[in-house]
This record gives C-alpha cells, structure tokens and sequence, in this order.
C-alpha cells in the first residue's frame, strides 16, 4: 500500500507524539536500518522492494540500501560490499539490517550483530530462491 505524502507526515507525527513529543527531552529515536541482499551472480530477484515495504510499514528510517553480487554460499562478512554495511552498524548510524533468509544466516555475524547490540531482520523474498517454498513468518533476531 503506498501512502500519501500527508499520511507519511500525519504516521511520522504520530509515532513522535508516541515518542514524548518532538520537544521530549526523553522522546525515542526511530529505528534505523540498512536494506540488505545478495543478488545470486546468475542473476534473480532484487528483494530490496520486499524490505522496504517491510520497514517501512514499522516506521523504519531506511538509511541505505545494498544489493551486493555473487555466490550464495559465501558468508555475508566476504562479501565485497559487505564493509559498507558493517561501518553503518560500527558507526552506528544504523540499528539493524533487514535482509533475506537466503542472503545470509551466518552464526559468526549474527554474533558480531550482538556484541554492536544491532538486529537484523529476516524477509522471505517471494520471488527469490525461497519462491514456491513454504513462507515463512519474518524473523527478527536481536
């Protein structure tokens, strides 16, 4: 569903009353994220879309979006655009990264995601490598 630029002010509006007030001295920040996904060197679905429709229905700030390019067997952190990433959560310009399931489950990152106190979300794609498979539910490790 896309919103109006009206209904994009009056949510945002709603979510910082929510927050304390845009004066609140306490008032949250919005969450932050970087989209995330891996394009299969054969090519295939960009999910990219897929994540922002995700985020953006949470009220997410979508701060960067990478489609990186290769083999789906290699883990996310040798990826070649993967340091681009990993300084938007070290800077912490970013909470967390919301990615496909098929991009990268990677134990050693979802480690790293802890220590930095970051999440990452994850997406079935319905036109990616999962396609034709049973859905699943998102998943949202912290």
């Amino acid at each position: 569903m896309r919103h109006t630029p009206q209904q994009k002010a009056r949510r945002a509006d709603l979510a910082d009353a929510a927050a304390g007030g845009r004066e609140g001295a306490r008032r949250l920040a919005r969450v932050r994220v970087a989209l995330f996904d891996r394009r299969p060197a054969h090519g295939g679905s960009q999910a990219l879309p897929v994540h922002r429709v995700f985020a953006e229905a949470r009220d997410w700030t979508v701060v960067a979006a990478v489609v990186d390019a290769g083999s789906l067997e290699t883990s996310a952190v040798t990826w070649p655009l993967w340091p681009r990433v990993a300084e938007l959560i070290e800077s912490r310009q970013v909470d967390g990264i919301v990615t496909s399931p098929w991009a990268t489950s990677d134990g050693d990152l979802l480690g790293w995601l802890r220590e930095r106190h970051a999440f990452i979300a994850f997406i079935d794609d319905p036109l990616g490598p999962q396609a034709g498979a049973d859905a699943r539910a998102p998943e949202i490790v912290l």
